[in-house]
This record gives C-alpha cells, structure tokens and sequence, in this order.
C-alpha cells in the first residue's frame, strides 16, 4: 500500500475518514462515488473529468484531516476549482464548467488544496517569498553569467 504524507497525518482507514466517506455518500454527487480514501484510490481517479475534481477534493479534505464542517463542500470547491488560476485546462472542459460554474473559492491555492482564509494568507505569503528568494538567485546566476563566469543553473 503507498501512503502519501497527506494520508500520514490522518488515516485513510481512520474513523475520521470513515465518516466522510459516509457523509459524501449523503451529501455528495451520486453519480461520482464513493469518497476516494487514501494515495492509491485517489490516483484510480485521476483520468479526467468531475471523478479527477472529485480526487483532488479527498486529498484537500484529508489535509483537513477529513473535517467536513470545515471544508467547502464539493460542489463549492469543484466551482472554485474550475475558476482557479491553478487548475490545469484540461479540468476546464466545456462540460466541466456548465457543471460546476466557475466561482471563486477564498483558500484553494496551488495544489488545489483548500485552507481556512487565515492559514491560506499565511501559505501564499511564504509561496511570494520563496519565489522572490528564487528570482534573486536567478538574477545572481544570470549577472555572474553576463559576466563571463562559467556558471550552470540548476
């Protein structure tokens, strides 16, 4: 069985996660189940369409260690999703988006993992400075290259 470091933090074979699965059955889409737990059931679903949407929601709702109150629903987050900067075009079909709207969703950020507004602004600071961290070594890179230096960007 492979375990990915979402599944670490929070069991998929774990009450917690027993119970979201039995709330999505309730609550979520009926043509799109049952709640993928764990690393390999999500992959099995990563083909595309509304059941790939569907993996990327597990793994978000497993990051929140399966707390259902606190996360969007999926219908929310498959909207979010579906409007977000970071999903790739393929999810942004014609039939995707009559499905689920294009509508932002406060928290979904790279990864498509969604977090609480607070801890969501906390992640994106530390992307921006990372990435500003990385532009500066570039820059370093490239003058010490303009400059005749021998150098290799890794």
């Amino acid at each position: 069985m492979i375990i990915s470091a979402v599944d670490l933090s929070c069991s998929p074979r774990g009450r917690r996660a027993r119970f979201a699965r039995k709330w999505f059955a309730d609550n979520g889409p009926a043509d799109i189940q049952p709640l993928p737990l764990g690393y390999a059931e999500r992959e099995a679903l990563k083909g595309g369409g509304a059941a790939h949407i569907l993996a990327w929601y597990a793994r978000s709702l497993a990051g929140r260690k399966y707390d259902v109150l606190e996360h969007p629903s999926f219908d929310d987050y498959a909207c979010g999703v579906t409007a977000s900067e970071y999903a790739p075009d393929f999810i942004k079909k014609e039939h995707l988006l009559k499905r689920f709207p294009p509508r932002p969703l406060d928290g979904l950020g790279p990864g498509l993992c969604w977090q609480p507004p607070k801890e969501h602004a906390r992640t994106m600071e530390s992307l921006r400075r990372c990435r500003e961290r990385e532009d500066r070594i570039r820059a370093v890179i490239a003058a010490r290259d303009a400059g005749g230096n021998n150098v290799v960007a890794r």
